[in-house]
């Protein structure tokens, strides 16, 4: 059992709340100003009012706001609506916990959001959308609206760029996707730094330590929390201080640390209770609380604490809130002997985090249920969830780890980046020739009739406009020829000098008598292996064209839910070394965007020779694609790529993709 960390909830919290006492006649005055006016004036009091109420009271009566987006509507005041909306949106998230009332106030928003010109009012709109989407647990969702809300805020450097890419960082996090979650909160933590915000650095290097705990590196960790507590309790940044506490109570219980984890436990309850957020975060840390003495045989004193936070089972039970409670309960239960009712809560509990997808709290949750079976005598139950565990084990031990991915990816993605610049330009120079074509075919169908001499200038230009336009296609093919070359490069740097270094710490690590170095070696020296896999497919030059294919549909079934049917005739003899890596990757590329965009379940490959051609199908039950419209616009060098590929091998490549019934990739090419 694990506890739950958690990064940037208080930063979504109602904020800057204040004593009613000391906003009675303010409120009092507009109310009474509003009674006496109209039009343009009335709607610009009732805009004060709900901001004023918004930033300075800790009212819920959400009437005043939307009194104030009817109103706005109704003279087309879209920036005030579109305002008004947000903070509504956050009240709804945080108080009232209405979510279909939330999702309703976002799609009627949405039909207006256009006609607002304000782009910081609609920046702030799309972040606590993606805000309220985090909150209720739907994390694709919330990563498509922070991207949208990032565009908006790069057009004009905003300086919510920094905390946009934070809580993207977070989500990812949660995800289990740490290459982004680590690339995101990198950039975070620069732009935060730049711009000399304490406080918003000290929660992006939170997250980043919860980055290393899932990691499994607690010592980067720690140091980490270390450093983020003396200046918290410097600044007196309570609301950071307990979560702090409460996330190194997490990395103690993976340690078996369980005094440190319950002392931890204690601290961010005592910093909590000087947080301005105390009511929003006291029941998630007692319910934590409430599981470490369940595990750590305090049954009366976690039995006390359930039974405290049951009299206001409101306050806890909803939510976000709910899987902490769903947790205590269970583990309660469970120290009980009441094993048919922990088994109830614990059901509840793996639904809960398998609509967020938090994989490491769904293993945990799946380890619970076979030991609760177990004690039931119901062993096929109990024999189905370990099954369950240790697959999302194997396959979170199975994860690069940060530090080795976040470097080559990086370094790789630098390399492809300037490849791709050099590729756009080659393109770039594909298209002057065509539309140079095609502007003087134009002059010649208009002035043919005036002289033999202009034809013949035309003719020897357009000669001289194809011979530029092939030279144009060999300086691309040079390009992926010199790409393939790099990536070979690359890939066996790593394989030769840091893989075998690896190898060697791999070794060692063995008679360290440190069961923790020894896998974080052996995970480190996978992690080389899969990129350099990627970069250059060995298994092509070592077991030939069809082994290398055939690997590649292996390592996609694995870890796709696409199905395959296949029908590969061996064909190695008939490619030599460039063709079988150029056919190699077309048919990656091709597969690889079946997996991105067609949302397809079936997957068909056929490889035959037919007489003195090699022919290769590959059709998917996707929902399609217009294939020439998608050349046109596509900035992608994917399919591009698929062509100029084609056209190096000498082979024909044909799509034919239909909307809503899929796509047939046929490649022929001579032997």
């Amino acid at each position: 059992m694990k506890s739950s960390f958690i990064a940037i909830l208080f930063l979504l919290v109602t904020p800057c709340l204040a004593q009613v006492s000391e906003t009675d006649k303010k409120i009092h005055a507009l109310e009474k100003e509003i009674k006496n006016s109209n039009g343009s004036h009335r709607l610009t009091l009732l805009d004060s009012l709900a901001t004023y109420i918004y930033y300075h009271t800790s009212e819920e009566n959400d009437s005043i706001f939307k009194v104030t987006i009817a109103y706005a509507k109704e003279l087309d005041s879209i920036n005030i609506v579109v305002k008004q909306a947000t903070h509504l949106l956050e009240l709804i998230s945080y108080n009232s916990q209405n979510f279909d009332e939330g999702k309703s106030l976002i799609a009627s928003t949405n039909t207006v959001l256009q006609q607002a010109s304000n782009l910081d009012i609609v920046e702030e709109y799309y972040t606590y959308v993606a805000n309220f989407y985090y909150q209720i647990g739907d994390f694709d969702q919330a990563i498509k609206i922070y991207n949208q809300a990032l565009v908006s805020a790069q057009k004009y450097n905003s300086k919510r760029i920094g905390e946009i890419k934070f809580r993207k960082g977070v989500i990812y996090v949660d995800k289990g996707d740490f290459g982004k979650a680590s690339l995101n909160l990198k950039e975070a933590i620069t732009y935060f730094q730049r711009e000399n915000d304490t406080l918003s650095w000290i929660d992006a290097k939170m997250s980043m330590s919860i980055l290393y705990s899932k990691s499994g590196f607690y010592k980067e960790s720690k140091k980490e929390r270390k450093e983020q507590i003396d200046l918290a309790r410097k600044l007196k940044s309570y609301n950071n201080l307990g979560l702090i506490y409460f996330n190194m109570a997490a990395d103690d219980n993976k340690e078996g640390l369980q005094n440190e984890r319950i002392s931890n436990l204690k601290l961010a309850l005592k910093s909590n209770e000087k947080s301005k957020y105390k009511d929003y975060f006291e029941p998630i840390f007692k319910a934590t609380l409430t599981v470490a003495y369940a595990e750590n045989d305090s049954l009366e004193k976690a039995a006390n604490l359930l039974t405290a936070l049951e009299k206001n089972r409101e306050a806890f039970t909803n939510n976000y809130n709910d899987a902490f409670y769903l947790e205590a309960k269970k583990q309660v239960l469970f120290a009980q002997n009441k094993f048919p009712q922990a088994i109830h809560y614990g059901k509840q509990y793996l639904e809960l985090k398998k609509q967020g997808k938090q994989y490491e709290e769904i293993q945990e949750a799946e380890k619970f249920l076979a030991k609760a079976y177990e004690k039931v005598g119901n062993d096929k139950e109990a024999l189905l969830h370990y099954k369950n565990f240790t697959h999302i084990k194997d396959s979170i031990e199975n994860i690069q780890k940060i530090r080795v991915l976040a470097y080559y990816q990086t370094l790789y993605e630098t390399k492809k980046r300037d490849l791709t610049i050099e590729n756009q330009k080659a393109n770039i120079a594909l298209l002057d020739s065509k539309n140079k074509i095609m502007q003087q075919w134009g002059l010649f169908g208009g002035l043919g009739l005036v002289s033999i001499f202009g034809f013949l200038y035309i003719l020897r230009s357009r000669n001289f406009a194809k011979s530029e336009q092939k030279a144009q296609e060999k300086f691309t093919q040079d390009i992926i020829i010199a790409q393939e070359e790099e990536r070979t490069r690359v890939a066996l740097e790593l394989h030769d000098s840091v893989g075998q270094q690896l190898m060697l710490l791999t070794r060692k690590s063995k008679n360290s008598n440190d069961p923790s170095m020894e896998v974080l070696a052996k995970d480190a020296l996978q992690s080389i292996r899969s990129i350099s896999q990627g970069l250059h497919p060995v298994v092509l030059e070592r077991l030939g064209f069809t082994a290398g294919i055939n690997d590649l549909i292996h390592t996609i079934d694995a870890n796709t839910d696409l199905f395959f049917t296949v029908d590969i005739e061996p064909i190695d003899s008939f490619l030599d070394k460039d063709k079988s890596l150029h056919v190699y990757r077309i048919i990656q590329e091709v597969l690889t965007n079946i997996i991105k965009h067609a949302q397809a379940t079936s997957v068909t490959i056929d490889i035959h020779k037919v007489k003195s051609s090699i022919k290769i199908n590959i059709e998917d039950n996707g929902k399609g694609f217009d294939f020439e419209q998608q050349i046109k616009i596509s900035k992608s060098l994917g399919m591009k790529s698929l062509i100029e590929r084609s056209k190096i091998i000498i082979g024909k490549l044909n799509i034919n993709s239909t909307l809503n019934e899929g796509t047939i990739t046929q490649l022929t090419f001579p032997v």
